[in-house]
């Protein structure tokens, strides 16, 4: 069961990514977007709240919080 969740949270986390890529290709406001694709990455991956932590600091202008 945890695997088929993985795999529903990858599908739709990657998913969003590639539509916020896409967005950005095409000059459109993507404020929301990526972030939300990365998001839902964070439910499973590291990598991804991290990103999402460093994104959100350079967004809010501070410095992204050391690894805990």
């Amino acid at each position: 069961m945890k695997k088929v969740k993985r795999i529903i949270v990858a599908v739709v986390g990657d998913t969003v990514l590639a539509i916020g890529a896409v967005v950005v290709a095409l000059a459109v406001r993507v404020l929301f977007v990526i972030p939300g694709g990365v998001g839902i990455l964070t439910i499973e991956w590291e990598w991804a709240t991290r990103w999402l932590r460093r994104a959100c600091a350079s967004l809010l202008g501070i410095n992204p919080p050391l690894k805990q």
